[in-house]
């Protein structure tokens, strides 16, 4: 049956009016459709699989690696042939005061492993060459002997004098004087006289050696002093009448 007179043609199941044209509904449902397909976010598309790269060759990094290996293996062939190789040289065994004579019960053969050192050692087979040379230093046990450490002749320095003191027992102390002691030697009055009044001669020093004197029980020991005072106590101690008097003892 068609419709009433006066109502609309209701459309179709697919959207088609009666007269096969689309309705005025479908178009605006495939309009709102479309919209939001247009408005919606596209999927990004998938990355492809990527492509193998193909690692390069340095020379340069190829010849500094085989050149380190290289190194090393020298490094090790050295070590390995060098380990436990030693030499002999001389050492100081037992303390010798500078300026004394060194012999040979002084210095003894040591092992010294060899390689690159700063010392300059004198060889085990000098010891006859070293025996009869002056200390020229405080040398101290177990101290290698190097070819500073010994000289022909311990000279005064640019400046300096050696003077000999010979004294009596009653014009030093009881304290035993050694190379490097600070000293001064003080002059002294004659035999009864009276004490001075003023401050007596003095002249500071350094021992230098002591040795006993062939006239009785008398020690001579020569100091260091400078040049310009040398004379004057050279001519003092000849009269006898000095004494030496300790300021400081050689450290050790």
């Amino acid at each position: 049956m068609g419709p009433a007179p006066g109502e609309p043609e209701a459309d179709s199941a697919d959207g088609l009016g009666g007269d096969g044209t689309v309705s005025s509904g479908t178009k605006v449902a495939n309009q709102e459709q479309h919209a939001r397909s247009a408005t919606r976010p596209q999927r990004p598309a998938p990355p492809g699989p990527l492509k193998p790269t193909r690692a390069r060759r340095r020379p340069a990094l190829i010849a500094l690696g085989l050149a380190l290996v290289a190194l090393s293996v020298l490094a090790s062939v050295y070590l390995t042939t060098t380990l436990g190789q030693t030499y002999q040289v001389l050492a100081v065994t037992k303390e010798i005061p500078r300026g004394t004579a060194i012999t040979s019960s002084d210095l003894a053969a040591v092992d010294l492993p060899t390689g690159p050192t700063l010392l300059k050692p004198v060889p085990a087979d000098q010891l006859a060459q070293m025996e009869g040379k002056v200390a020229a230093t405080d040398l101290s046990p177990g101290q290698l002997l190097t070819d500073t450490s010994a000289v022909d002749e311990l000279g005064p320095p640019a400046g300096q004098s050696i003077v000999g003191v010979a004294l009596a027992p009653n014009q030093m102390p009881t304290t035993d004087l050694k190379p490097g002691d600070a000293v001064r030697v003080v002059e002294t009055p004659a035999t009864g006289g009276e004490p001075p009044v003023e401050a007596p001669f003095a002249i500071s020093a350094t021992v230098i050696r002591v040795e006993p004197s062939t006239l009785g029980d008398q020690q001579v020991v020569d100091v260091q002093v400078a040049s310009s005072n040398a004379a004057g106590l050279a001519a003092r101690a000849a009269t006898g009448r000095v004494a030496i008097v300790i300021d400081a003892v050689r450290a050790g």
